[in-house]
């Protein structure tokens, strides 16, 4: 049982849980703040990046390299603080606009739980410390208890996208968490939100082997990992198709996609 919860025995596995609901995505929008157009001239450092108008928020810690490009056209909210003058949510590369703000992940999945794509929403709790961790959603749906991890991605190599931008040893952290919560009997979902709407697939970089390998013992143990495509405009960040998930080899090894 998970301390500090509204908790009862689950006479399921997650594994052993019926297929999820459908749930359509039409018109399912997280709405942006009014936008201004900029130019990036470059990153000062993980939380900034110079612009045209000065300097700006960056809530991501990914490298971006490719989307991040001196000159390259931005969107961001004005709101000038002590340091920015404002926050930066969009870029636009190859003619078309990318999310950029990575704490957006959360929201988009809270649209999906609202929607009822993992079942009838019965109560929801956002920021969930557990275990020494810290995760995006605890949730009541279709009558069992379930925590969600929000992820972001908008890396793009050809039309897959890729997760991460950045070795990322907090996200081998909760992949394992979510597996042992699993184990235990609770619904354990893992959610990548791709910000590029040209992606068409989505894998784990192998690189990040230990992520890789969180990831896989996280759908045996009965994980849900799934990936969504999320297209930018300047009003709203629109929730699209989920993504196929493609399980990629490790560099110079032998990995065991599930």
């Amino acid at each position: 049982r998970c301390r500090g919860f509204e908790s009862r025995p689950l006479r399921q596995k997650a594994r052993d849980l019926p297929g999820l609901p459908f749930c359509s995505l039409g018109g399912m929008e997280l709405p942006l703040p009014p936008l201004l157009p900029c130019r990036i001239l470059r990153r000062a450092n993980r939380f900034v990046v110079e612009a045209d108008v000065g300097p700006l928020h960056l809530a991501n810690t990914g490298r971006l390299t490719e989307l991040l490009l001196p000159g390259t056209r931005g969107h961001y909210h004005p709101r000038p603080t002590a340091k920015t003058r404002g926050r930066l949510y969009l870029v636009e590369r190859e003619g078309v606009l990318v999310g950029v703000d990575a704490t957006l992940a959360g929201p988009l999945l809270e649209r999906l739980l609202r929607a009822g794509r993992y079942g009838p929403l019965e109560a929801l709790r956002r920021e969930v410390g557990l275990r020494g961790e810290r995760l995006d959603f605890w949730a009541r749906v279709g009558g069992r208890e379930a925590f969600f991890e929000a992820k972001n991605a908008n890396r793009l190599e050809g039309a897959l996208a890729l997760f991460p931008d950045a070795p990322t040893s907090r996200g081998a952290r909760h992949l394992r968490l979510l597996a042992a919560l699993a184990r235990e009997g609770y619904g354990a979902f893992a959610v990548w939100l791709v910000q590029h709407p040209l992606a068409e697939a989505f894998a784990l970089d192998p690189a990040d082997r230990a992520l890789l390998e969180a990831a896989q013992a996280a759908r045996e143990a009965g994980v849900v990992l799934e990936a969504y495509r999320v297209r930018p405009s300047l009003e709203a960040l629109r929730l699209e198709a989920p993504l196929p998930w493609v399980w990629l080899t490790p560099p110079g090894g032998s990995g065991r996609p599930p």
